[in-house]
């Protein structure tokens, strides 16, 4: 029995997902036939290799692209009205900051577009810039900071609008190990502190495991669900549980998905 409580409520579903490119002998399949589906206040990570659609089934997700056949639901609602409604933040790779903006000013730039007073404006940045440890660099600008306080920068802009659901699509992999575990780490606290829904798209087994409460585990092109595991091992983690061994018996049962032959009559257990 899992120690992390999940509850019932679905937040995301993907029903028979595919997505096809392009047309005739240049057309690509980059899903196919995906179905899952994640929680209210769930960590689910989309595992697999380069190439496999992680990135592709997130930007569905954000309605930056449309699947060829099947169905994205948020919170019951097409992605586009979940959109409009604000329901999601995204943080990308990179944290495409404006350089001509104070920390503070890029915290607060969704919020000056949709006409929030310059108090309230604020007040939230205050707030969030506190969440992520970077209060005292408000006034800085990106260019003056390292990679990782650049994302934590982006992590609490997505915050801003506070909404129940945060997109990430591979948030941590272009920085060194200490920082990256750092931030896995704060993750995990904003987690617990604003109860939201996490989807996090990553190529690194040791991190999915460290963040997630599930792990879909995507298969080479084109993408399809391999498996879907439980990740069951404590719900406050700190770094020593990355020397146990549970720990290193998960990782174990993630990798040894990367080396089977996928079993073209497998079904993955949707639970």
């Amino acid at each position: 029995m899992s120690s992390m409580n999940v509850p019932e409520a679905r937040h995301i579903e993907i029903d028979h997902v595919s997505v096809v490119f392009g047309t005739g002998t240049k057309q690509v399949t980059a899903l196919s036939d995906v179905t899952f589906h994640i929680h209210s206040n769930e960590f689910v990570s989309l595992l697999g290799p380069s190439g496999c659609g992680k990135s592709t089934l997130l930007r569905l997700i954000a309605d930056l692209l449309q699947p060829t056949s099947g169905s994205v639901k948020i919170a019951g609602s097409e992605p586009e009205k979940a959109r409009l409604q604000r329901q999601f933040g995204i943080v990308f790779q990179t944290p495409a900051l404006f350089d001509w903006r104070t920390v503070r000013h890029n915290v607060e730039l969704p919020l000056e577009i949709l006409g929030t007073s310059k108090k309230e404006c604020r007040r939230i940045s205050s707030e969030l810039l506190e969440m992520v440890g970077l209060t005292r660099f408000a006034d800085h600008y990106p260019w003056q900071l390292s990679g990782g306080m650049q994302q934590r920068v982006s992590i609490a802009r997505a915050l801003s609008l506070d909404p129940p659901l945060l997109l990430m699509d591979e948030p941590f992999s272009a920085l060194d190990e200490f920082t990256k575990e750092k931030l896995q780490l704060e993750l995990l606290e904003i987690k617990r502190s604003t109860g939201k829904t996490f989807l996090f798209v990553t190529h690194s087994i040791p991190e999915a495991v460290f963040l997630s409460d599930r792990i879909v585990v995507l298969s080479a092109h084109p993408g399809q669900v391999h498996s879907i595991h439980s990740v069951e091992l404590p719900s406050d983690r700190t770094n020593e549980l990355r020397e146990t061994e549970d720990f290193y018996h998960m990782l174990t049962t993630i990798r040894n998905c990367f080396h089977e032959e996928r079993d073209p009559g497998h079904v993955p257990a949707l639970t």
